[in-house]
């Protein structure tokens, strides 16, 4: 009886086909997210210790430094705002408002437009502001 004495091959895995699978899911996913564009607003949001991330809504009502009223990326005026509110947020199954409105802006100006908002129905109004950075306080 003959044994051979041959040595084992070794197995090698090919990675090139891996890599490149990987690779197009990459590419596909990149491509086929969906990214939430901020419209060219400048705004700095005031801070706040209890502020909390949300989900993007549809209606979103900015107010600049300049008190410029903006209904997603459409400028309107203070009479405009609320009938466009009214229009749009029939079509929405939440009704909420998010309310984006400059640290400049005077207390008195968004309290008048959310004001005007209630009159009309819309009562859900989300205030939006920023977490404050983390000092180190001594």
């Amino acid at each position: 009886m003959r044994l051979s004495n041959r040595t084992p091959r070794k197995v090698t895995l090919n990675l090139t086909s891996l890599i490149d699978v990987l690779f197009i899911l990459i590419i596909f996913f990149t491509v086929s997210s969906t990214f939430l564009e901020q419209p060219g607003i400048e705004l700095k949001l005031p801070e706040a210790e209890s502020s909390k991330s949300h989900t993007a809504q549809k209606i979103i009502i900015y107010i600049d430094k300049e008190k410029d009223l903006f209904l997603n990326d459409e400028a309107l005026s203070f009479g405009e705002i609320v009938p466009a509110v009214k229009s749009r947020i029939e079509a929405q199954t939440e009704k909420s408002v998010v309310l984006r409105a400059d640290e400049e802006v005077p207390h008195g100006f968004v309290i008048k437009l959310m004001d005007e908002l209630r009159k009309n129905g819309i009562y859900k109004i989300v205030v939006s502001t920023v977490k404050p950075a983390t000092v180190n306080r001594k």
